[in-house]
């Protein structure tokens, strides 16, 4: 046989082997593609399913938008790499989803660069871990610590205040970098025990770390789709471990109190001393018991070995970064919807006066309560602006729905809050406005258990959501009660980006002004 012929054999043997080798993983995912033809969708590109036409995090919410419109259903299937993905909006079906126990595993492509940055956590853990886990935190989120955690809140919302007076001095401000310090700092000394200090630089670098991390998360979930995530980690190295030494110090500061450090191998480079210092009561005429808060409860565990090390890194990590930007973009989308609709912001402002005619005064749980049209707004806040805009589930194995629906192993399932917050069918034909009576009494009488869902809802629903809407309403009632805010921007030109938390793509300017009275 001739070299040529040899050649060509070769070629047509490879060609052979790579079409055989196509078609058996074909073959195999077969079930996933039949039951992908069950519902309207989108296939997308070879390879990339509908990465393409997304482009990028930028896109995410503004495409899974046009998807629903074009394909005429919200519960539709399509492919993103070579992941089959059913995608829904309806009540209903994600029900079915959130509640099934079978389906207590995250996306795995979409949720494992997550896991990798903040070494583990509640948000992105496996199932077994985490319902491990849950079980023996979840006495830290109990209604009695939040309590505890009042004086804390009150005194961010008075030095809040007290930053916020610098702002009335300019005409147009930018106020989610400040939003974001003070919401760490009331995170970090609720969770971890310890204050940080005015203008630390470890702190300044700390939100800027963290803002660092959460930005390009999005595009390593991407790249993950496509098994290309690991090129991309070089680029967020460093923020990635600046947060973990802070972590770490705090955890080594806390553990090293106490004389049973022994086996305890941190590697910590920064000391937590430098950039926090131990908790401190304030006098507010509120129990000054001091709160009981998470790490304590996490370091007993992990001494009496219920968790492991790794754990407790990962739980602290993924504690502190979601409670602050949940707080965070909750904060600056309400004070954004109100400087929107003066309106809606003088009946606000009127509910808060009447509570607390003067304007330096403790919010309590009581207060909270007796707040109906603050939880209105807050409420029609999330709902328009819901701090996760989706939220993803792994198929691990067949499992049957409520309808008889039987969803096959390997295929994915993304929840688009942001979509489904929207649809007209269920908040009227105007869906898309704000409106804080949407959350009068009775007009949610009709609507499903799963229309409304800003934390998730079911059995792994956010363990730290009446945290945050504790803390928001407190530092909400502070800023309205002392400051009239106003902007430019129209409700209808917010473009939204997905950075894991829901963030604008032009970050709105403000014009704050002090209220006389």
């Amino acid at each position: 046989m001739e070299l040529a012929d040899k050649q060509d054999f070769i070629k047509l043997i490879i060609l052979s082997l790579t079409l055989a080798l196509w078609f058996y993983w074909l073959w195999m995912r077969k079930n996933l593609y039949l039951f992908a033809l069950r519902f309207p969708g989108l296939f997308g590109w070879p390879i990339f399913g509908i990465l393409l036409r997304i482009k990028s995090q930028h896109n995410v919410i503004q495409e899974f938008g046009k998807i629903f419109k074009d394909c005429k259903a919200y519960t539709v299937c399509t492919w993103i790499g070579t992941y089959p993905f059913i995608i829904s909006a309806d009540p209903p079906f994600i029900k079915d989803v959130l509640s099934a126990k079978e389906l207590l595993n995250k996306a795995q492509p979409l949720y494992q660069p997550l896991y990798d940055t903040f070494k583990g956590g509640l948000i992105s853990s496996p199932a077994d871990q985490w319902h491990k886990n849950r079980r023996m935190i979840n006495p830290s989120f109990h209604r009695k610590v939040l309590t505890s955690f009042l004086p804390v809140f009150n005194k961010a919302k008075d030095g809040a205040i007290l930053k916020f007076r610098n702002f009335t001095r300019n005409e147009h401000v930018f106020i989610s970098e400040e939003l974001q310090r003070i919401t760490l700092s009331i995170t970090v000394e609720t969770t971890m025990g310890n204050e940080m200090q005015k203008g630390d630089q470890v702190s300044e670098e700390l939100v800027k770390s963290y803002v660092i991390c959460m930005e390009n998360l999005p595009i390593e979930c991407f790249l993950a789709y496509v098994k290309l995530d690991r090129l991309y980690v070089w680029f967020t190295k460093a923020s990635k471990e600046f947060v973990q030494k802070f972590i770490k110090g705090l955890l080594y500061g806390k553990i090293s109190q106490t004389p049973s450090t022994e086996n305890i191998r941190l590697d910590v480079n920064i000391s937590s001393t430098n950039s926090v210092s131990s908790y401190s009561h304030g006098n507010n005429g509120f129990n000054e018991k001091k709160p009981n808060i998470f790490i304590d409860h996490a370091i007993n565990l992990y001494r009496e070995e219920k968790i492991s090390h790794q754990d407790l890194i990962g739980e602290a990590n993924t504690i502190v970064s979601a409670a602050f930007e949940t707080t965070a973009n909750g904060l600056l989308s309400a004070l954004l919807m109100l400087a929107m609709h003066p309106a809606v912001q003088e009946r606000l402002f009127e509910e808060i006066e009447n509570m607390f005619p003067d304007k330096h005064f403790f919010v309590d749980c009581e207060n909270i309560t007796n707040l109906p049209y603050l939880d209105m707004v807050v409420n029609e806040t999330l709902r328009l602006m819901p701090p996760i805009p989706m939220i993803g589930r792994q198929v691990i194995q067949d499992t049957t729905l409520s309808n008889g629906l039987v969803i096959p192993k390997g295929i994915e399932i993304l929840v688009s809050i942001f979509d489904l917050h929207r649809r007209t069918d269920i908040w009227g034909a105007n869906a898309d406005k704000f409106n804080p009576e949407n959350f009068l009494r009775e007009n949610l009488q009709e609507k499903h258990s799963h229309a409304y869902i800003p934390f998730s809802k079911g059995v792994r629903d956010c363990i730290g959501w009446k945290y945050a809407l504790m803390a928001i309403k407190i530092l909400l009632a502070g800023f309205i009660r002392n400051f009239s805010f106003e902007t430019n921007v129209k409700l209808e030109n917010l473009k939204f980006t997905n950075n894991v938390s829901l963030k604008y793509t032009n970050e709105p300017a403000f014009t704050i002004k002090d209220r006389c009275k």
